[in-house]
């Protein structure tokens, strides 16, 4: 049998599976089944969370029900109708939201608030039979209906919803996720009593089951053909799509409503077989940013348990495992001090998903996947221990755009009975995130004091949710991210859509002025960041406790105006466990005539300061406005590169010598003052720039509101040969007593090699010398009696001139004075000897 006819008869026994198992269900059974119950009541008796949790989830729902019992009609007055459009007697139609951008509106939280309060009353009745939580979900789910069946829903195929004519994506979440899980608790009852209060003719009237059954199917239909594909937004609309395609009673049309998600979709949704093909391996992600990324991973988890819970016969949590596995993958690229590293639209801040956790353990318990017990049993159980994840806690309501799941908790989760070793996994020394180009390197202190922790990352790529950043970086250090990507605030102003997505709002270099993105996702596509050496390995053992490097490169070829070449050294050096220092080497080149280039760096703080005495800068408020009345078109035309917003810039003239400068940041609230030094070497046709960036979003406070201190190094020519050649040492010294001394030039023939930088550790002198040059280039220096074959090394030296150690991080030979080293192995190109 060939593999298309195989792929047939496996298709088919799915979709008979799906067909076979439905025909025997009765509601409820889409969150739970009517046979369950007695073990659900069982779990509140003897499972002490589970029983705290009962008690107040009955009391907040208890306390909507003494305003429906006093009155029904006050009570459900409070939905947001449209009252202008009353026919007499009848349920007005609900309102509408034209714009769908501010979140804080009143009636839209009041709606989505109605249907959760339908949900609690549905998951009440079906745990005590107690009719007025029945009726009052019946009411509910009545107003909605007949509110929502005399609209007509938006024809767009892009983002065209109901209630939401421009926005499906936010109704299905809201609303349409919510509605058929009212229906499924209460269908029994309204078999039994099909009587509704009618806000519109304030007393009971029939219940339209087949108007309800409508309501439905449009809201299946809506998710198929509105949205796009190669996004999180299919995977955002699914519970939209699979819950109102399980709320249908036509067998026929449930089975076509869910072969969208589990089979084959359309050119507006993508099935589930599209989603999990994005994890090809253990350990990927869903190639977006951060919360994008893992939204999507938390809500197939609910979602694959949801439907082997309907038909176990899928067994899809077997199938898909991947996609609940990379739940925790954001948590290895934290800082030091928690936060994570930021690219596109992705957030500083994390919170541990660990109720998507939990999914993920009663998934692989259920399924008897042990990659997942084994990983997330010991995630959820230090949670539990350290109490950082309470089970037993209902919260308020969520007025966020979600599917509502509070009450999942009670009803599919179980103690965890296996012991587990909560000892937490050591974060690697370096990892990679190749869809966003990301490669970081971290160095955690003997003394774990986060303060004492370094880390830094290099990325930039092409995805849903990316900025054309070109090839970023960001710094680590003092407890802080010092260098600092600049985030994102609200979608669609000014500043997010010109400024923070652009390249000027990353630590990167613009080529001519005209850096940008062009084509692929809202035409900010740029290319992706490429590994060309690093050590250690992503998720590999160091060869050395102190040191580790990247090198990469980007082709900056969007637009006409840039075609650029770039390659970006950067290296994490310790000197002991509470001091250490970046080197930056960045190489560009560009193909056009009268080529110059601007290397940009953002530092939180209050000020930069150059501390070259002969160094004078003079406002130059025009320096970056050439494009500032460039025509705007939302997601089509943007003001690049966006410097256009930087205030406060002064420039100097030519200055070819090395320059020291410092970012001061003293408004911390440890009131801890902290400093970044830089030590710029020198080049020939260069200019300094300071400016005042706009504040960085989630930035410590104050910071988060201030201006940012920016520094920008223009090169005019090429900055291949001697390329911006920056060490960066974080500080709690202004003096930095204890740290570097001094940095110079390493050259041949004029032509940049690298560093010598003197530090002072504990009162004694080490000098090292950094060389970073092209792969398999020389470096020979008789002077230091020093040659090495390869593309980056350290010589580690004491105030006496012996040798403590080298560090080959990508090399095939050093000879320094009477040493010659070579890798063991042929293959290898790294290695670290101490003397």
């Amino acid at each position: 049998m060939n593999s298309f006819a195989k792929n047939i008869v496996v298709l088919l026994l799915v979709l008979n599976s799906v067909v076979g198992v439905s025909q025997n269900l009765q509601r409820p059974f889409i969150w739970v089944k009517q046979e369950e119950k007695g073990q659900v009541l069982k779990k509140i008796e003897t499972q002490p969370w589970a029983n705290s949790f009962y008690k107040e989830f009955k009391q907040r729902v208890d306390g909507d029900i003494l305003l429906y019992k006093k009155s029904p009609g006050e009570f459900l007055n409070k939905i947001p109708f449209d009252w202008s459009k009353q026919k007499a007697d009848s349920t007005p139609p609900l309102k509408r939201f034209e714009n769908s951008v501010n979140e804080n509106n009143t009636d839209r939280s009041l709606q989505n608030k109605f249907l959760q309060i339908g949900i609690d009353c549905g998951v009440m009745y079906f745990l005590t039979e107690d009719k007025t939580y029945a009726q009052c979900a019946v009411d509910i789910l009545h107003a909605f209906v007949e509110g929502l069946i005399q609209i007509q829903p938006s024809t767009e195929k892009g983002n065209g919803g109901w209630l939401y004519p421009t926005d499906h994506l936010r109704e299905a979440r809201i609303i349409g996720a919510q509605l058929p899980i009212i229906y499924d608790f209460v269908a029994t009852y309204i078999d039994k009593n099909r009587k509704a209060f009618s806000i519109g003719s304030q007393k009971n009237t029939n219940f339209s089951v087949e108007n309800a059954q409508k309501v439905f199917e449009t809201y299946a239909q809506l998710a198929v053909e509105h949205g796009h594909t190669g996004s999180n937004w299919s995977v955002l609309e699914s519970f939209s799509l699979v819950q109102n395609a399980l709320a249908l009673n036509d067998e026929s049309l449930r089975k076509k409503y869910l072969d969208f998600y589990l089979v084959k979709g359309t050119e507006q949704q993508d099935a589930l077989p599209d989603v999990a093909h994005k994890y090809k391996n253990d350990g990927d992600v869903y190639p977006e940013t951060s919360q994008y990324s893992n939204g999507v991973a938390e809500f197939t988890t609910r979602m694959l348990i949801l439907l082997d819970r309907y038909n176990p016969d899928l067994k899809l949590g077997q199938k898909y495992y991947k996609i609940p596995f990379s739940l925790d993958r954001w948590n290895s690229i934290r800082y030091p001090n928690g936060e994570i590293i930021r690219f596109g639209d992705g957030h500083r801040h994390f919170e541990t998903p660990y109720d998507a956790y939990d999914m993920a353990y009663l998934l692989g318990k259920k399924e008897g996947i042990t990659k997942l017990t084994t990983k997330f049993g010991p995630l959820v159980t230090e949670g539990i221990q350290s109490k950082k994840y309470d089970r037993a806690t209902v919260g308020k309501r969520s007025g966020g755009i979600s599917p509502y799941f509070t009450p999942l908790q009670l009803l599919w989760l179980e103690d965890i009975k296996e012991s587990y070793d909560v000892n937490q996994t050591t974060l690697p020394r370096t990892d990679q995130f190749t869809h966003a180009g990301v490669f970081l390197q971290r160095n955690l202190s003997s003394t774990k004091n986060p303060e004492d922790g370094l880390m830094c990352f290099v990325g930039g790529g092409q995805m849903v949710h990316g900025h054309a950043s070109g090839m970023d970086m960001e710094l680590y250090g003092l407890g802080q991210v010092l260098g600092v990507d600049n985030g994102r605030g609200a979608y669609r102003t000014d500043l997010h859509e010109n400024y923070s997505r652009l390249f000027a709002a990353h630590n990167t270099v613009v080529v001519n002025g005209a850096s940008q993105g062009e084509g692929d996702w809202v035409n900010l596509g740029i290319n992706r960041t490429q590994l060309v050496a690093m050590e250690p390995k992503p998720l590999e053992t160091a060869v050395s406790p102190n040191y580790s490097f990247t090198r990469t490169n980007f082709l900056d070829d969007r637009g006409d105006k840039a075609e650029a070449t770039q390659e970006r050294t950067l290296a994490l050096v310790r000197t002991s466990p509470t001091t250490g220092y970046y080197v930056d080497v960045f190489r560009s080149k560009s193909a056009m005539p009268n080529e110059y280039h601007d290397y940009l760096y953002h530092n939180i703080g209050d000020e930069l300061q150059f501390l070259n005495k002969d160094l004078t800068l003079k406002p130059d408020e025009n320096r970056f406005q050439e494009n500032a009345n460039v025509k705007y078109v939302y997601n089509k035309n943007y003001k690049n590169p966006g410097w256009h917003f930087f205030k406060k810039v002064a420039s100097s003239e030519v200055y070819s010598k090395d320059v020291n400068a410092t970012f001061e940041i003293s408004k911390l609230q440890d009131k801890k003052n902290r400093f970044m030094h830089l030590y710029i070497l020198g080049n020939k046709e260069r200019e300094y720039t300071k400016v005042m960036a706009p504040h960085t979003f989630e930035a410590p406070k104050p910071y988060d509101k201030l201006p940012t201190p920016t520094m920008v190094i223009r090169q005019k020519g090429e900055a291949w040969s001697n390329p911006f050649a920056v060490i960066y040492e974080p500080s709690f010294d202004e003096k930095s007593d204890n740290g570097i001394q001094t940095v110079e030039k390493l050259e041949t023939a004029g032509l940049f090699k690298g560093f010598k930088v003197v530090s002072k550790i504990k009162g004694q002198k080490i000098i090292q010398y950094i060389i970073s040059q092209g792969t398999n280039e020389i470096f020979e220096s008789k002077e230091l009696k020093l040659s090495f074959i390869g593309s980056f090394a350290i010589i580690t030296l004491n105030e006496s001139g012996e040798l403590n150690n080298i560090y080959v991080g990508d090399g095939q030979y050093i000879h320094f004075d009477k040493h010659i080293l070579k890798p063991k192995q042929p293959t290898d190109r790294s290695f670290y000897v101490e003397f």
